[in-house]
Formats: structure tokens, sequence, C-alpha cells
């Protein structure tokens, strides 16, 4: 919390994220119709090949390994028959997914 409030990591912080802003409109000003007719070409748009990406994301909402790993492991313990996704028709649990 220290660096967080410490005034010059806030100044410089805010500048970067300025000029990565500032870089960011730049590229879409520059590519936004390129990728607009890259998007249309394609014959069978759907999710997984979309352009457009939400970047705003929260630091709040992110793990690090640690809390992943123990995240897993904890639901591996505690749900080891939840069913994690279905291929061919079968069920795949966490335990089977090894």
């Amino acid at each position: 919390m220290k660096t967080v409030n410490f005034g010059p990591v806030k100044t410089l912080t805010y500048n970067r994220l300025r000029i990565l802003e500032a870089r960011f409109n730049l590229h879409i000003l520059l590519n936004e119709e390129n990728e607009v007719k890259e998007a249309k070409k394609v014959p069978h748009r759907d999710f997984y090949n979309i352009r457009k990406v939400d970047n705003h994301v929260h630091h709040s909402a992110c793990m690090n390994q640690k809390h992943l790993l123990r995240f897993i492991k904890h639901k591996l313990k505690t749900e080891p028959d939840t069913i994690c996704a279905i291929r061919d028709g079968k069920e795949i649990t966490l335990l089977l997914a090894r």
C-alpha cells in the first residue's frame, strides 16, 4: 500500500498510462479500417475470430500463481466429481481431467 500512495510512483504510472492510451488510440485510428476489412473477409465469423478485445481489466480480479494453485487444489479436494467439460458425449470431471 505504501507504494500505491507514494507520490512519484503515482505520477509515473499516471503518465505511463496516458502515453499507452495515446499510442492505443493512434493504433485504432491507423488500423481500424484494415481490421474491419479483414474480419469481414472471414466467412464464418463467430466468437473465436472476433478482433475486438475487452481490455477493461481490474487488477483486483487477477490471481497470482500461488492463489491459483491453492484454488485448484481446493477444488480437487472438495469437488472432484464436478463436470468440467463434455467431449464426444462423455462428461469429464476434475479427477478425469488430470
